[in-house]
Parts: structure tokens; C-alpha cells; sequence
């Protein structure tokens, strides 16, 4: 999947999940359950152990069926590894226009990480397709809101804290998708993993996304 069709996948899904912790193994496993349940975009977080590897499987698995890239990127090197893996695009915590412009370079999306509007400025200027808002919790649906003000054309992940009974807000304060991580695949999903449990959890997400009035 290139970055231009994983757009599309994460603007129709509205979530990308984040895959943080003993994912190696049972990466299948987890994504499958979560496309099951209708999530088709999932980022493997840099500090994952065996992240480069792991991507790989779910890009060679997965193929057109799920959008999958690498998160928590903050170097040249990581970038590079997740690239060379067949990530299609690339998450980070922070701005840094270097990393931006390498992974537009490379034909990846980018989302870096960013919180003030100057940092979302930076971001956008630098060549950002989407800018995660992280940590969103911090501050709340009505943050997100805010920025939309001034930054309409501005795709925003808000990331960080999100779960079933909030995403919605954020949504229909304007995000184009949010990011969710403990919150959907957690401690209970890697030590007693179901499928069917996973998929219900997954469809309950989606169906709650679907109810936002944001479109």
C-alpha cells in the first residue's frame, strides 16, 4: 500500500491503531482481528522490540487489505529501518522538518507529532499530509476545535488518551482521525488474547466513529 492509498484507509476507518509493547509473534494475530472488526490502519511503534521485522510481516501479510507504518519515529535511522520494511507511512512524537522531509522524500506520509500552533505550523510548512496532536488528553475535544480555527485545512490526529467513550468528541471537533493505543490493544489483549473479543472491541470503535457528525 503506498502513502497515497493509506490516506485514504485511515480518512475512511477515522482510527489508527497503535501497536506498543510484545507485539512480535502475534502481529498477525492482532491485526487481523482488528480489520475483522472493520480498523484497516495500524502503526508499530519504534519502541516495540523487533519493530522493523514486525512491520515487514504486516506489510507482506496484509498487503491492500490494511494500511501499516511505523510510530514513535524521532531518527534518521528509524525512519530509515521502517522505510526499508515497507511502511507506508511514518508517526512521530515531536516536529523535526529533517525527518518530514526524508519520509516525503521516500514516498511515505507524514504525521509528525505536535501540541502549540506554532508546532501544528511548523508541521504543516515542513510538508506534514496529517499532524498528530499528542497528547491530546491533556487538553481536551475543545482544543482540537480550537485549532481547527485557524487551521481548516489542516488534517489532525489527536492521539493519546483516547478511548470508546470520548472519541467521538474529538471527532466531532473536527479531527480527521484519532489514535488509539493502550486503550484498544492493551495489557489484556497481549496476555489472554481472543480474536473475537478483540473484533467486537474493534467494530465497537468503528461503529462509535461512525456516529460522529463530522464527516
Amino acid at each position: 500500500m503506498n502513502a497515497s492509498e493509506a490516506l485514504l484507509s485511515i480518512r475512511r476507518t477515522r482510527i489508527l491503531a497503535i501497536l506498543r509493547g510484545p507485539v512480535e509473534g502475534r502481529e498477525i494475530d492482532l491485526v487481523e482481528a482488528l480489520v475483522a472488526g472493520g480498523i484497516t490502519a495500524a502503526e508499530v511503534s519504534t519502541v516495540t522490540p523487533g519493530y522493523a521485522a514486525i512491520i515487514g510481516r504486516l506489510c507482506a501479510h496484509f498487503a491492500d487489505r490494511a494500511a501499516i507504518g511505523a510510530g514513535t519515529v524521532t531518527s534518521a535511522a528509524e525512519l530509515k529501518a521502517a522505510a526499508d520494511a515497507g511502511a507506508s507511512f511514518i508517526v512521530s512524537p515531536g516536529t523535526d522538518p529533517a525527518i518530514i522531509h526524508e519520509t516525503r522524500k521516500l514516498g511515505l506520509a507524514s504525521f509528525p507529532g505536535a501540541l502549540t500552533p506554532t508546532e501544528v505550523m511548523l508541521a504543516a510548512d515542513s510538508g506534514a499530509n496529517a499532524v498528530k496532536i499528542f497528547p491530546a488528553a491533556s487538553l481536551g475535544p475543545a482544543y482540537i476545535r480550537a485549532l481547527r480555527g485557524p487551521f481548516p485545512s489542516i488534517p489532525l490526529v489527536p492521539t493519546g488518551g483516547i478511548h470508546l467513550d470520548n472519541l467521538r468528541a474529538y471527532l466531532e471537533a473536527g479531527a480527521m482521525a484519532v489514535g488509539i493505543g493502550s486503550e484498544l490493544i492493551g495489557k489484556i489483549e497481549f496476555e489472554n488474547f481472543n480474536a473475537v473479543a478483540l473484533t467486537q472491541k474493534a467494530r465497537a470503535y468503528v461503529a462509535a466513529a461512525r456516529e460522529s457528525n463530522h464527516g
